[in-house]
């Protein structure tokens, strides 16, 4: 029986959850970028809240998309926000 709470693993061992939580971030800076009419720590507490809605899930390729397509809908308050304009991303480091 398989452990749920170990890490994932790929065929070369654990996944590092590092470039997922750098991801994150990144969606936070643009969400408050986005909604600076909004506290900053209502859009943490959004971008957390919608993190933690994907706890569970084995593949995580697409958590950083859903977590800012879902928050952005929290903060919009409708329910169908348009995504954070990408240019408000920071650069990644490897660029």
């Amino acid at each position: 029986m398989e452990d749920v709470d170990s890490p994932v693993t790929d065929v070369d061992g654990p996944i590092e959850d590092a470039d997922e939580r750098r991801q994150i971030g990144e969606v936070q800076e643009r969400l408050i970028a986005a909604y600076a009419d909004q506290p900053t720590q209502t859009v943490a507490d959004a971008v957390e809240a919608a993190y933690r809605h994907f706890d569970g899930i084995r593949v995580r390729d697409f958590v950083p998309l859903l977590v800012e397509r879902r928050a952005n809908a929290a903060l919009s308050g409708n329910g169908s926000g348009a995504m954070a304009d990408s240019h408000l991303a920071p650069p990644h480091h490897d660029e």
